[in-house]
């Protein structure tokens, strides 16, 4: 049974999804395009698995240098551009255009710290599934998500919006450095809790975001 604090995280973030939220991370931490859901709802093709890694010529892996993932992904478009098969036949034209928007998707799912976890897992045989994500934190940290939710709620400025913002993106971070260490030693489990934790820390940043936005509607 579903216990008191998920129960009550679910009521605080209702369309809580695995997308990724817009990085604020530098360098390795990638602040490239975010992975949109239906990118991730491809992310298996039939029953072949898909590994975005692959597509971009890289190991599957948390870290990736930023501008080693651009210059890559640049250097793919370049060699995909309709303009360089002008005189192909239309099956090569078409091939290379479904190539390029493999490569466009790959890039956005592996350029976001929160999709490209969840893309490692899934490649790991143990993706994270919406619906058991808050089985996997603790209580404690429900519990701390809870407090800022309503802090969000009760803020009616940006004054009061940027430190929370600034909290958030503090604790992503941080979860971001946990995460690389959990890959990179092949601690699954951990690397589970701490993506699960991710998702809760985008969504928060995403909600702060948007309450910003809106305040300056008004």
């Amino acid at each position: 049974m579903m216990n008191h604090f998920a129960v009550s995280l679910r009521k605080a973030f209702p369309s809580m999804k695995r997308s990724g939220a817009s990085s604020s991370m530098a360098s390795a931490r990638f602040s490239g395009a975010a992975a949109t859901p239906s990118s991730r709802t491809q992310d298996v093709k039939d029953e072949n698995e898909t590994d975005h890694f692959r597509t971009l010529g890289f190991e599957r892996t948390f870290t990736i240098p930023l501008d080693e993932l651009k210059a890559k992904y640049k250097h793919l478009m370049k060699e995909l551009h309709p303009d360089r098969h002008a005189t192909a036949s239309k099956e090569v034209t078409s091939q290379k255009g479904s190539m390029a928007t493999d490569v466009t998707r790959a890039y956005g799912v592996v350029g976001d710290p929160l999709s490209r976890a969840l893309h490692l897992l899934e490649l790991h045989g143990t993706p994270i599934e919406e619906v058991n994500d808050q089985s996997i934190v603790d209580h404690a940290f429900l519990f701390e998500v809870m407090e800022i939710r309503e802090q969000i709620e009760d803020a009616s400025s940006d004054e009061e919006l940027r430190p929370i913002l600034q909290l958030s993106l503090a604790k992503k971070d941080e979860v971001i450095d946990q995460l690389a260490e959990a890959f990179r030693y092949g601690r699954i489990d951990d690397a589970k809790r701490y993506t699960a934790k991710l998702q809760y820390w985008a969504r928060i940043e995403e909600t702060i975001v948007d309450k910003m936005t809106s305040v300056h509607k008004q």
